[in-house]
């Protein structure tokens, strides 16, 4: 089920809560595949912030962050609309900040296992990634 930032499910009035049995309304923010292809393309932005945060040496995602953040407050709305475009970039945002802590969860996980008294060395045979255009 697809819900707004608000925790209250899309489409729905906001007299609805989570203990009601009733069912969703026709008028739901996504079709089920709309929420297929949110979901797809949330995915994609996870696996690609992930390669450029996790190929960095310091495994710092910040930047890629910043970047993140600073390209969707330029977004350029389709519509006129200040009421759809203000309500599309906060679901937008909030969306993307759950991606976001998940790489910053990753880039965790790697440095832990990078730490001291871990894996102490990495094979000499793997690559060093240059930073990356994007995070700029």
């Amino acid at each position: 089920m697809v819900r707004n930032p608000s925790g209250r499910k899309a489409g729905g009035t906001g007299a609805e809560n989570e203990d009601d049995e009733a069912p969703e309304k026709a008028d739901a923010l996504f079709t089920e595949a709309g929420s297929v292809t949110i979901a797809s393309l949330l995915h994609l932005l996870r696996l690609t912030g992930a390669e450029l945060v996790l190929a960095r040496a310091d495994l710092d995602p910040t930047s890629f962050e910043q970047a993140i953040r600073a390209k969707l407050d330029q977004f350029t709305s389709p519509t006129a609309n200040q009421e759809a475009r203000a309500a599309g970039i906060a679901f937008a945002r909030h969306l993307v900040e759950q991606v976001l802590k998940q790489i910053r969860a990753q880039a965790e996980v790697k440095k832990s296992l990078h730490a001291p008294g871990a894996q102490t060395e990495k094979p000499a045979s793997q690559p060093a990634h240059p930073p990356s255009k994007l995070l700029n």
